[in-house]
């Protein structure tokens, strides 16, 4: 059937009506930007360096993917278009992120992302090989043998993860499949094999969270009081003054709780109900900042020396640990060679204290590594 004449022009302008919004839609950002960016909210919320245009350098093949990572991280009113999603997401009681898990009540938690394999260790799905585990096991057997010979202490402490402390509010769509969990069977081959303390406060954690609580909602990490009662449990180990009874907890309105989670899907516009919990416990003070904070020293109330290597789990730990000691070195994984060990740290402490968090556990063999080179070429006071 032939259309009539006098119908060609509207189909016609309805077309160009329709190429002229769509070219309008992806022009407009661009072109509004310039404009706008002053009173647009550009705050890098994400816990990550924004990827870089590609350069000379950027070989041909890797260019293209290179260009969209930077045009991702770098589009126009990007957090806007970011927020604007994870508030509908909300809405509609969902969450649409690789990174990020949205478990019941609103508590988030992390998905499988390149660092860690949180939600695979969770269901029991990791494991360590019998030659990983040996290798673990035989340093850390070498390491606490050379520490002792040179009258020192180490103490293994791993931070549980979060997906294990609030089990109860992960989704029925993330089942537990198996256990024990890689951590809790390489924590038990560790003090059997060993004479070593080998802290997982596990059970104490999801114990002391039926009551009060231990991690952030829409953080990977423990608050002040979940590394508080870490921080008892070392000091019990040792053998140092500890507390056993909790500390008085109190918001803090002038602090606001970390959101890691939250600011990885977009989300931290509308998370925003969490409240900072402080612990009224004595904490050492910090007497030294360097490498933003990768490397700090503490003066606390004890008598002894430390030298605590930590993650990011390690930062909250910190003072209230290092309170129990006279100084105290820490050490971020990052700046854990032997070279800078022994520039830091250039005679063995009283303790050592090895910090590794459950999803950063694949790094547990180097770092035992560095610290054992650097025990063998120091020594003692």
């Amino acid at each position: 059937m032939t259309t009539p004449t006098n119908l060609r022009p509207t189909g016609r302008r309805r077309k160009l009506a329709l190429a002229a919004g769509f070219l309008a839609l992806l022009c407009a950002p661009v072109l509004l930007w310039p404009l706008l960016r002053g009173v647009c909210d550009t705050t890098n919320y994400e816990n990550r360096t924004l990827a870089a245009f590609p350069d000379g350098e950027t070989e041909i093949s890797d260019w293209p993917a290179a260009f969209e990572d930077w045009l991702g991280d770098h589009a126009p009113f990007r957090n806007g278009f970011l927020t604007l999603k994870s508030g509908m997401d909300r809405a509609l009681g969902s969450l649409d992120s690789t990174n990020v898990l949205l478990g019941r009540e609103g508590w988030l938690f992390l998905k499988n992302v390149s660092d860690s394999k949180s939600l695979s260790d969770y269901q029991g799905l990791t494991s360590f090989s019998a030659e990983e585990t040996e290798t673990i096991l035989r340093t850390a057997q070498a390491l606490g043998e050379e520490l002792e010979s040179k009258g020192s202490r180490l103490v293994l402490l791993f931070a549980p993860a979060k997906e294990g402390v609030y089990s109860r509010y992960m989704p029925d769509s993330i089942p537990v499949v198996s256990r024990p969990t890689r951590v809790e069977a390489l924590v038990e081959t560790l003090r059997t094999g060993t004479s070593l303390p080998v802290i997982f406060p596990l059970e104490e954690l999801k114990e002391a969270a039926d009551t009060c609580q231990v991690y952030y909602k829409y953080d990977t990490h423990w608050n002040e009081a979940g590394a508080w009662l870490a921080a008892q449990q070392v000091l019990e180990a040792l053998g140092l003054p500890a507390e056993s009874r909790w500390p008085d907890l109190a918001p803090d309105p002038e602090k606001t709780a970390p959101t890691d989670l939250a600011n990885m899907c977009g989300s931290w516009r509308w998370c925003t109900d969490d409240v900072y919990i402080s612990v009224d416990a004595p904490q050492a003070a910090c007497t030294a900042s360097e490498n933003g904070g990768e490397l700090t020293r503490y003066q606390g109330g004890g008598e002894e020396s430390l030298l605590l290597a930590r993650d990011s789990f390690g930062s909250a730990l910190a003072p209230f640990l290092a309170q129990g000691f006279d100084e105290t070195l820490v050490l971020h994984g990052n700046l854990l060679t032997p070279e800078n060990l022994a520039a830091q740290q250039p005679q063995l402490p009283d303790v050592v204290v090895l910090e590794v968090a459950e999803r950063f556990a694949d790094t547990l063999p180097t770092r035992l590594a560095a610290l054992l080179e650097w025990a063998q070429n120091t020594g003692n006071d």
